[in-house]
């Protein structure tokens, strides 16, 4: 009965402080509870925005993907979801020739040149990426190109320029609008990116004097079953510039072309030539443009004037039989390039190709333009395709007649490549690889 006498004596004070801070533990706990679940409320408020903003790009992760070789006739590597939600194709085309030039006459510093010259040239490359981006009905094009000269459309040589940026919107029913740096709708060859699907080659001589090149702007478009139809509001045609200011550019630029045809899909045209058992028909093409330069607009050769923007229509044929096309265009044009005095002047030009085999076509072409010291050029060859159309050897002769030499053509830039401005006629061969 002694045990009790062995305990330690209680500490009061101590008791009741540690009571203290089990109750003021509790009273916090309850407060931070409250906290909590207001905190918990705001927290899964943000979670549902959060989630029904990612629902859309979660698709991009969610969907199956695919990657491999294009099996077009561009070539190029593509990556693709299989929801069609998103997709991306990148093309590279390479374009290396030979030269050979017979000169004659005087040079622009005196004296005769009788000598021919010849060499190497890595003419053009383009890169070029395409696809689509949150569905098929939005697709964008960027491109990238160096040339080794100067010519209209790129006008920097020896370096890579932008010279395709836009997106596109099909809206249904036909009807599609693109906004960015477009090729503006003018004359046939439009319709083609780059120079890989001319028949003649790297450049046609007709395009070089009468296009309208590519502009910033924006286009609408509607194209039917047998008739299709673009415009659109651009900068200064014929002068490309990727700004705008007061002063440089213009009020205004329009620009528009039409297309009727017979006999054939709209895919067989997006190429200059046909194809052994294309179908046979006919498309014809109108084209007209009009702007408002200003007084800072390029000069034309051999004149101190400011060159208005350029104006005036075209109109083209196409006969197509099978794996024989024959292109007829015409143009009148107020101050077109290579015209060396200002006003109106008009061309003519006709070409015509036919294959000889599976994949050895032949070619002719004949263009003429008023008032320039080359009046008539022409040009024939062959083109030899290997791998389908992603390798392509042409072989061809370019003749000017007229004026007798050929200074008119390389002052509307692009030229014939290393020879001098004094040039009697220039043999070129040239491989280009799309890949």
């Amino acid at each position: 009965m002694f045990p009790l006498l062995d305990a330690p004596p209680i500490d009061t004070q101590r008791e009741l402080a540690a009571m203290r801070a089990e109750l003021a533990e509790m009273r916090a706990q309850a407060r931070d509870a409250w906290l909590d679940e207001a905190r918990a409320q705001e927290i899964r408020t943000i979670v549902r925005d959060a989630l029904a903003d990612s629902s859309p790009r979660a698709s991009f992760l969610s969907a199956d993907w695919s990657s491999g070789l294009a099996s077009g006739p561009d070539g190029g590597v593509y990556l693709r979801a299989a929801d069609g939600s998103a997709s991306m194709r990148l093309v590279s085309m390479s374009q290396t020739r030979f030269v050979a030039a017979s000169a004659y006459g005087p040079t622009s510093q005196g004296g005769p040149v009788t000598d021919t010259r010849w060499g190497f040239e890595n003419k053009t490359v383009l890169l070029a990426i395409s696809g689509n981006i949150i569905d098929p009905s939005i697709t964008y094009l960027a491109a990238i190109g160096y040339t080794s000269q100067t010519n209209r459309f790129i006008v920097v040589p020896g370096q890579y320029r932008l010279v395709y940026a836009r997106i596109r919107k099909d809206l249904g029913e036909g009807w599609a609008v693109a906004a960015g740096l477009l090729n503006v709708p003018w004359d046939l060859e439009s319709d083609y990116i780059g120079s890989s699907r001319l028949t003649t080659g790297d450049y046609s001589i007709f395009n070089y004097r009468f296009g309208a090149g590519k502009q910033p702007g924006v286009a609408i478009g509607w194209t039917g079953d047998w008739f299709r139809a673009a415009g659109g509001a651009f900068n200064q045609i014929n002068s490309l510039d990727l700004g705008w200011d007061s002063l440089r550019n213009l009020s205004f630029a329009v620009a528009g072309r039409a297309e009727v045809k017979w006999g054939i899909p709209w895919e067989q045209i997006a190429r200059m030539s046909g194809r052994p058992g294309d179908a046979s028909g006919l498309v014809l093409g109108l084209g007209a443009c009009m702007s408002n330069g200003r007084g800072q607009n390029p000069q034309p050769p051999d004149s101190p004037l400011a060159t208005p923007s350029a104006q005036g229509f075209t109109t083209d044929a196409r006969v197509l039989l099978g794996e024989t096309t024959v292109i007829t265009q015409y143009a009148l044009m107020r101050d077109p390039v290579g015209a060396p005095t200002l006003g109106w002047n008009q061309g003519v030009n006709v070409q015509a190709s036919t294959f000889l085999s599976q994949s050895v076509e032949a070619f002719a072409e004949g263009c003429w333009m008023s008032d320039v010291p080359v009046e008539w050029i022409a040009q024939a060859g062959l083109n030899v395709f290997l791998a389908g159309e992603r390798i392509k050897l042409t072989a061809k002769v370019v003749v000017p007649f007229g004026g007798g030499n050929v200074n008119g053509i390389r002052r509307i830039s692009g030229g014939l490549g290393i020879a001098s401005s004094d040039n009697n006629a220039s043999f070129v061969s040239q491989l280009q690889v799309t890949f």
